[in-house]
Formats: C-alpha cells, structure tokens, sequence
C-alpha cells in the first residue's frame, strides 16, 4: 500500500507529460504526426528508450551497489537527452532547433518520473 502514492504520482506524471508533449508540438507547428494516438506512442519509445539506458544503474541499485553518484548519473541525463531530441525530430519532422523547445518541456517530468520509478523497483521507497 505504501507504492500505491508514488504509482498514482508516476502515472500523473505521465499523462502530464504527454499533454506537454502535444502542447510542444502544438506551439513548434509540427506538420505530421501530431495527433494525440502519434503523440502518445512517441512518448511511450522516448520514456522506453530512456528507461533502456539508464537501466544499468537501476541494476546496480536493485542489488546495493550504486550510491546515487552525480558523476554518473550526469552523463547518462545529457545522453538521454540528446537521444530524445532526435527521436522527437525524427518522429515529428519538426528540425533540431524545434525539437531543443519540445524537450526542455517534456524532459523534467520524464526525469521525475524515472527517479521515482527507480527507486521502486530498486526497493529504495
């Protein structure tokens, strides 16, 4: 009952995100795929994607060996975010300059999100 707070927190999260996500197609004036069915597929590869890579450290979390080191949490943050500005301007066609716009808006609630979804399953919360 304890993880049933941090679940419902998750899921507003994502579903906060996805509407910023459509928002920030909105106002970059993406030509295609910008209906909320593109929208929320896109969303789910971007946060899968992003889940890929940083699960070596949620590995090594689940299993007591990683602290929470900034110089490693660092590097994989900005990786992250340079493989979802390329996801959202292959996906949506809409350039590299209105891709930074749409993921400055969407990166912090993904970041939330995996934080605390990491530390569920690491067993941390």
């Amino acid at each position: 009952m304890e993880t049933i707070g941090p679940i419902i927190l998750i899921v507003v999260l994502v579903l906060g995100d996805i509407l910023l996500l459509k928002v920030g197609l909105a106002i970059t004036k993406a030509q295609e795929k910008k209906n909320m069915k593109w929208v929320a597929g896109s969303f789910g590869i971007q946060f899968g994607i992003i889940f890929f890579i940083s699960s070596p450290l949620l590995l090594y979390g689940m299993l007591g060996k990683f602290e929470g080191n900034p110089g490693v949490i660092a590097p994989i943050v900005l990786f992250s975010v340079f493989i979802d500005l390329n996801l959202v301007n292959v996906i949506h066609k809409i350039g590299l300059k209105r891709s930074v716009v749409v993921v400055f808006l969407i990166i912090g609630p993904i970041i939330v999100a995996m934080v605390i979804l990491s530390r569920i399953l690491g067993g941390t919360m």
